[in-house]
């Protein structure tokens, strides 16, 4: 009996080990699969949304005793990832439509070559790093091409999390090389225009 129990320990501990390797990709794995400025979307239209809501307000909407109808429909554009489903399409359509504050903005057409190759476009990277936060995605870009969606990126600027609904584009160095930079100086410069 006294032996039975440290084997048990060094099956648990090497059997727990053999799981935690194999559920995760090498950084050299990753960069094999990535075909580097891949983008993520086709597109010839790009739209942008931004809602301009603070964490406070948020929290308020979301966290009441009894959640309203304006929190719920809050919580599913900023909380959720993007839809994928022809009914979390629809909902959401009919969701960011329903939402007063919301700012809709066509990106000038000089940016595309910049989101299409350098922002929202595969890339290798050294490292990667998940953030640690509960994300509130407030702007949301809807990709098109003739005049239909193609794609759609929510992204949380504050903790850098994003949500892609290409579920194909390998993104695991998104913003690793400073993407979200130069997608906010792509905002502000197009707010301008």
């Amino acid at each position: 009996m006294k032996i039975l129990i440290p084997l048990l320990l060094v099956f648990l501990i090497i059997s727990c080990k053999k799981e935690e390797s194999s559920s995760y990709e090498s950084m050299e794995d990753i960069n094999k699969k990535i075909t580097q400025n891949k983008p993520f979307f086709d597109f010839d239209e790009v739209i942008h949304y931004q809602i301009p809501i603070d964490e406070n307000e948020y929290y308020d909407l979301i966290l009441a005793d009894t959640i309203s109808e304006k929190g719920k429909t809050f919580e599913f554009l900023l909380r959720e990832p993007c839809p994928e489903t022809k009914e979390e399409k629809i909902k959401f359509k009919e969701a960011i439509k329903s939402v007063d504050k919301v700012e809709n903005t066509a990106i000038n057409p000089k940016y595309y070559d910049e989101l299409r190759t350098q922002i929202f476009a595969e890339k290798r990277c050294d490292q990667f790093f998940i953030a640690a936060c509960d994300p509130i995605y407030r702007d949301i870009f809807i990709f098109k091409m003739n005049k239909e969606e193609t794609g759609m990126a929510k992204i949380c600027f504050k903790c850098g999390l994003y949500s892609f609904s290409n579920k194909s584009a390998i993104v695991d160095c998104f913003n690793m090389n400073g993407e979200l930079s130069s997608l906010k100086k792509i905002i502000s410069e197009n707010k301008k225009n």
